[in-house]
């Protein structure tokens, strides 16, 4: 996708035609052609989305996802780089309502979008809800605050503190700790590693996250991480929800919106982590960047 872009130059003010380029997982490569201090007609701009389409690079082509879903992507990404004050300009007003919600609905959290809206907007506790169900929304903003302000590395203590966020003030026995026993996924045939492997499979997940980070398409190495941590299940509690913040963590990181994956959608979230649980990691990749997709279809089309 190509776009306008206006810059100062001394005293006056000049437009290019740009378009922005993935020549590598990690690299963008801006292509430009001066416009001048007017933009020019509509026709001869036509002509000009040719003339950079021929200059621009060859495009990098991703693993997992296919062409048409990863040009669309960078069409996104290239959208949201406008915004000076990302990611705020780019969140709908109700983005924070609808992620919690539906983050704890599809752990089976029983407080309707209202009933979350109310406790993150009004500070009204629902009449008749539960304590614990409550906190979890309470903490459901937490998190997302500590995510979205985080600029450190990727490390275990940060996984750990994402879970703490996520299971403070609960009836969760280990809050920021690792598990010391066995669990098991319900509806799943995955088996969790034991307790006792668990340390180890993180430290291997920061180590193969260091090296994959270089290697894969932003979207399909946020994809990737869920997938890791929902296999590893490193907590007694919260680890759907610290998975899915994460890997929002790492498309903020990549100048990618987050994204809401809604509990309407579950049956079809939890078919391509089975994917992955079999060594397929392509169904969820593809699952994920048509969350984003659909999620942000407005954005996409806002450049030329």
């Amino acid at each position: 996708m190509s776009f306008i872009e206006k810059q100062r130059h001394g005293n006056g003010f000049y437009y290019y035609l740009v378009k922005n380029v993935r020549i590598s997982p990690t690299k963008l490569k801006k292509v430009r052609i001066f416009l001048g201090k007017e933009v020019p007609s509509h026709e001869k701009l036509q002509q000009l989305f040719k003339e950079i389409e021929k200059k621009a690079p060859k495009p990098y082509t991703a693993k997992l996802l296919p062409k048409e879903a990863l040009a669309r992507i960078e069409d996104l990404h290239a959208s949201v780089a406008i915004y000076k004050s990302f990611p705020n300009e780019v969140l709908p007003s109700d983005f924070l309502v609808r992620f919690t919600y539906n983050s704890n609905a599809i752990e089976g959290n029983p407080l309707t979008l209202r009933q979350t809206a109310l406790i993150l907007s009004d500070n009204i506790a629902p009449q008749g809800a539960k304590t614990e169900d409550v906190v979890e929304v309470m903490n459901g903003k937490d998190a997302w605050g500590f995510v979205k302000a985080y600029t450190g590395p990727l490390n275990e203590k940060f996984v750990q503190s994402v879970q703490y966020e996520i299971t403070k003030n609960t009836k969760c026995r280990l809050q920021g700790k690792y598990r010391d026993s066995e669990v098991r996924i319900g509806g799943s045939e995955w088996k969790p590693p034991q307790a006792k492997e668990v340390s180890a499979r993180m430290k291997k997940l920061v180590a193969e996250y260091s090296k994959l980070k270089r290697n894969l398409h932003p979207v399909e190495l946020a994809a990737w991480i869920h997938n890791y941590l929902v296999r590893i299940h490193p907590f007694t509690d919260g680890n759907g929800r610290t998975a899915r913040l994460v890997m929002n963590w790492i498309l903020l990181k990549k100048k990618f919106p987050p994204v809401v994956i809604s509990v309407l959608n579950k049956e079809r979230y939890y078919y391509a982590i089975e994917s992955a649980d079999k060594g397929d990691e392509k169904p969820f990749a593809v699952f994920l960047a048509t969350q984003l997709l659909e999620q942000y279809a407005t954005l996409e089309k806002t450049g030329a």
